[in-house]
């Protein structure tokens, strides 16, 4: 049997696939693509790597004193109440009915807009 198979496979005039090197023609084929869509003829030339500038001292002073005003400000800053998070007073403004022509809408239970006879409620900001 494996005489067969080797006589077979002697006979064959299939290539096997390699699937490396259709994938790397496939991607030169896009590469040509997109210079051609450029209209480039070749690729540009990497660009040289810029040297590091050094931060002037006036600039990293000024950023190192802030960082550590805010730290400070953090560690002195008492945690917020959970009663300063809610309004000290209430506003109430009492919604008036609709007209005469004009059409009502019902919100059918709809919370966020004052229908007929509701009133709106507004927190003073602090």
């Amino acid at each position: 049997l494996l005489a067969v198979l080797a006589a077979a496979r002697a006979l064959s005039t299939c290539r096997t696939l390699d699937l490396e090197a259709a994938r790397l023609k496939r991607i030169e084929a896009v590469r040509g693509q997109i210079l051609s869509k450029l209209r480039l003829p070749a690729p540009p030339p990497d660009p040289e790597p810029a040297p590091a500038r050094a931060l002037p001292e006036e600039v990293r002073a000024l950023y190192n004193s802030t960082r550590e005003l805010l730290r400070q400000r953090a560690r002195l800053r008492q945690p917020e109440e959970p009663q300063e998070y809610y309004a000290k007073e209430l506003l109430r403004f009492p919604m008036e009915s609709p007209g005469e022509g004009e059409r009502h809408r019902d919100t059918g239970g709809h919370r966020g807009t004052p229908g007929q006879g509701q009133s709106l409620l507004i927190a003073p900001a602090p």
